[in-house]
């Protein structure tokens, strides 16, 4: 086999773990751990609720969930947009 036309694409381990888990995945900027969302939400009453895991890797190198909870995803959307960065 010819490697010399092979052309290699770098990508970041943000998006060979976003690849890897899914668009559902969140990492946390300094650890190990991170939120996976499920990709569809769900119809409870006439609330949009959405499933999401907080994740580690455990001893074996292998995917672990801390905890699940069931958010309301307009509380999502109200938090994430009440944040503001921070001015220095």
């Amino acid at each position: 086999m010819d490697n010399s036309k092979i052309i290699r694409i770098p990508i970041t381990r943000k998006q060979r773990e976003i690849n890897e888990y899914g668009e559902g995945y969140v990492p946390c900027y300094v650890s190990q751990r991170w939120l996976q969302f499920n990709t569809v939400s769900d119809i409870v009453g006439d609330t949009e609720v959405i499933m999401m895991n907080a994740m580690t890797i455990d001893k074996n190198d292998q995917p672990y969930k801390l905890f699940e909870m069931i958010l309301e995803k307009e509380d999502l959307i109200r938090a994430l947009k009440s944040i503001k960065p921070l001015t220095r």
